[in-house]
């Protein structure tokens, strides 16, 4: 299902490689991805009635993942740019800092000031499961500083 390899792209922000960004599609930890059955919990701390919880699963194949690598570092459409800069890269942990300029997206009423935000994914040892955790700030009038949260668990082989 290719909703579920996008989400992926937008769990890590609206990324895009630039002059002096890191690579986040080659951290250590993507490197045995597997396409098969995922699935996909997304959650807000605190809870954000402006971005509801989902959960979602479907069969991810091989070009999707490709395709999900490849965006991000273009960043999905490239609508934005949010440099990166990576802290830590291991099989099982990397931190990394988005710096993203000021974000406005007319059609939500969404305008938000330019912000480092600092994200870590850790990968269960051993399994195909990662959380992408960022931490979002508050954007005065419309939502507390919070955690976004993705978590992606391989459940097997997509069936026949």
């Amino acid at each position: 299902m290719r909703k579920i390899a996008l989400a992926l792209v937008l769990a890590l922000g609206l990324i895009a490689a630039t002059p002096g960004s890191a690579d986040l599609s080659q951290l250590t930890m993507w490197r045995d991805l597997k396409p098969g059955l995922w699935s996909h919990v997304f959650t807000t701390t605190p809870k954000n009635p402006a971005v509801p919880n989902r959960q979602e699963r479907g069969c991810v194949s091989l070009a999707q993942l490709r395709t999900m690598q490849r965006e991000l570092i273009r960043g999905p459409g490239s609508d934005q740019i949010c440099p990166v800069s990576i802290q830590l890269d291991t099989p099982s942990t990397a931190r990394f800092t988005l710096h993203c300029p000021p974000i406005t997206i007319a059609q939500l009423g969404i305008k938000t000031p330019g912000a480092d935000l600092s994200g870590r994914i850790e990968r269960t040892r051993g399994e195909d499961h990662w959380v992408v955790s960022i931490a979002m700030p508050a954007v005065p009038g419309s939502a507390p500083a919070s955690v976004w949260r993705h978590e992606y668990r391989r459940l097997g082989d997509c069936p026949g």
